[in-house]
């Protein structure tokens, strides 16, 4: 089974068209059903047109330093809490390469923030270890902290090892005895893609993967990182799941592939839409677009 949209994008090329914040146009959205499995993989596939005055579209993997950190970990100072940044890092460990966080504090002074700061009265409105705060907000295991930074721990904070990287020594705050809090960082992505459902009263709502799965389980939805686009040369490439179409370094076309074995069991018979915003690595925001209705089917 497939259902396809499709819609007209602008192909004026005129250089007074050209902004610095992203303009996308809306081409087309396809469902296409997999097969062959007792769980087959189905896809949603998105096309979009974008113009970028700036050619300053898309992250790199090197991409983890504010602004662009996966989390924001919290310093406790008095009764403030200050946002510091944690980039994603691979280091060598026990005889391999590991994948760790490591919260960068900067000048920011104050304790690192755990689930035990919420028992704190100044606190007590930091969210429970249960669903979905327990995916979105809490993090334990593989948190880094430089030991020229070691005054944000105090005694309930629990060194599990070390490693040394590019020359100095970084903690390792231990997996069990640590549940440290946490916020993903929305500009570590900048393709944001929001699934609406048409509810029984005939209005749109988003259906949040990260909150609303039935089975609670902890998801990261599809909003997700666009490679730097500026480095393809004009035509055709493939990059995991997007087909990037490069008609210049201001413009092109791009294909999202997004693909789960949960569509179905979610979506069948509903009408749905999806709304689409992309940021640049100056976080300038594009223009909000919505496909028109599909069902998934």
């Amino acid at each position: 089974m497939l259902a396809m949209i499709a819609g007209c994008g602008s192909d004026d090329g005129n250089e007074q068209q050209y902004t610095i914040e992203p303009q996308l146009d809306f081409v087309s959205v396809n469902f296409s059903r997999g097969a062959g499995t007792s769980t087959p993989i189905d896809t949603i596939a998105l096309t979009f047109r974008y113009r970028d005055g700036d050619s300053d579209i898309g992250l790199s993997e090197q991409d983890q330093d504010a602004p662009y950190q996966a989390f924001n970990f919290f310093l406790e100072n008095g009764s403030t809490l200050t946002p510091v940044p944690g980039g994603r890092v691979d280091a060598v460990y026990n005889g391999g390469i590991s994948s760790f966080v490591l919260v960068s504090p900067g000048t920011a002074t104050g304790k690192l923030v755990t689930l035990e700061t919420r028992e704190k009265p100044a606190f007590s409105e930091l969210p429970p270890l249960l669903y979905p705060y327990s995916c979105l907000n809490y993090r334990a295991g593989n948190v880094l902290v430089a030991a020229d930074n070691k005054n944000i721990l105090d005694d309930s904070h629990v060194i599990g090892d070390s490693l040394t990287m590019s020359g100095k020594k970084f903690y390792i705050l231990s997996t069990v005895d640590n549940i440290l809090y946490s916020e993903r960082n929305e500009n570590a992505l900048n393709l944001y893609v929001d699934f609406l459902v048409e509810g029984n009263n005939g209005t749109y709502t988003e259906f949040d993967f990260t909150r609303d799965l039935p089975t609670k389980v902890c998801a990261q939805g599809f909003d997700t990182r666009l490679p730097r686009l500026a480095s393809l040369t004009p035509g055709r490439h493939t990059d995991f799941v997007f087909d990037l179409n490069i008609i210049s370094p201001k413009e092109g076309e791009i294909t999202y592939a997004m693909a789960s074995s949960g569509f179905r069991d979610l979506f069948t018979g509903k009408n749905m839409k999806l709304r689409v915003v992309l940021k640049d690595r100056a976080l300038h925001a594009s223009n909000v677009i919505e496909t028109p209705i599909f069902r998934v089917q």
